[in-house]
């Protein structure tokens, strides 16, 4: 099970990624069943050698808070806990939504994991 934290009245997960031969773990993500793809800060991406390039797929992620531009990139494997998806399709952008998050974990992943959000014991579980 992995632990979800509650701050400021959101829940929020631990995740790894790898690419490139490269692993970082990044706390402060969002965990949000309304995000329809999981996002992440271009600055902690650039850690694992990800980076824009001419070939990229730029897209528009849209919400309740307005709308985003956003590059679509494919990574070795995400972690959240026990769960391991690889590889995963991620989106990179600035994400500057007022909160000091550093990701979104949106519905793509929790679909492909077959999650189990427990808010009764804040856990987050994969059935894979």
């Amino acid at each position: 099970m992995t632990q979800i934290s509650i701050i400021q009245n959101l829940p929020f997960v631990t995740v790894t990624l790898r690419a490139n031969g490269k692993t970082v773990h990044l706390s402060n993500i969002l965990l949000d069943t309304g995000s329809a793809a999981t996002i992440f800060k271009t600055d902690d991406l650039v850690e694992l050698g990800i980076e824009l390039e001419l070939t990229d797929r730029i897209r528009t992620m849209v919400g309740i808070g307005g709308s985003e531009v956003v590059v679509e990139k494919q990574i070795e494997a995400i972690e959240v806990g026990e769960i391991e998806i690889n590889p995963f399709k991620i989106q990179m952008g600035a994400i500057d939504y007022g909160y000091s998050i550093r990701g979104i974990l949106g519905l793509d992943f929790l679909l492909q994991a077959n999650a189990i959000l427990d808010f009764k014991n804040l856990g987050l579980h994969g059935n894979r």
